[in-house]
């Protein structure tokens, strides 16, 4: 594995709390230059909502099996409040401890926008950890570039925006109500 100190120092800081001015994009680009095809290939497929199917080199692989763990225990936690079997749903995987932890912090939570911030916190923090001892390599530009994809993710969530969109949705819902009970009366 190369070593990218020009790349990596170049970096802007991430903070969960804080907006970053860089878009995932604008990294990529950046990265690019420096990065062999087979190092820009992994960076590239290096994903926050990855494939189920498709193996990850590196330390995207250990991110992916994590996620895996994670989307698998919401899963349990969903189908159990409808009465459903799990098993029908979940994704063959190994099991992480902290993943049945964090699933069920963001099940609690009263607001799809704030179940949305819990687990996106326990990414960046399960993300915080694989960084340990990775400073200059590759796999911090994986890592860096996991994170940037949440701060991005995040940005897109908005409290007014997601309220109008519920209201819309909601709308329609009952407007569809009025003419099912329309078409009975006929």
């Amino acid at each position: 594995m190369g070593q990218f100190y020009y790349t990596v120092a170049s970096l802007p800081m991430l903070n969960y709390e804080e907006p970053v001015d860089l878009k995932h994009s604008d990294y990529l680009d950046d990265c690019r230059k420096w990065l062999g095809p087979k190092e820009w290939e992994i960076l590239e497929s290096s994903l926050i909502n990855p494939e189920t199917e498709k193996e990850f080199p590196g330390i995207a692989e250990a991110y992916r099996k994590w996620e895996i763990s994670l989307r698998n225990e919401l899963v349990a936690l969903r189908a159990g409040a409808l009465g459903l079997e799990a098993a029908d749903y979940t994704v063959e995987g190994e099991r992480f401890a902290d993943t049945a932890a964090l699933a069920a912090a963001a099940f609690k939570q009263e607001s799809p926008l704030a179940a949305e911030d819990t687990l996106n916190k326990g990414r960046w923090e399960y993300i915080e950890n694989l960084k340990v001892g990775h400073f200059f390599d590759l796999e911090f530009l994986v890592l860096y570039s996991l994170q940037l994809q949440i701060l991005e993710r995040k940005r897109c969530f908005d409290e007014e925006t997601g309220f109008a969109r519920y209201q819309e949705i909601y709308k329609n819902i009952l407007s569809g109500m009025d003419d099912v009970a329309v078409g009975e009366e006929a």
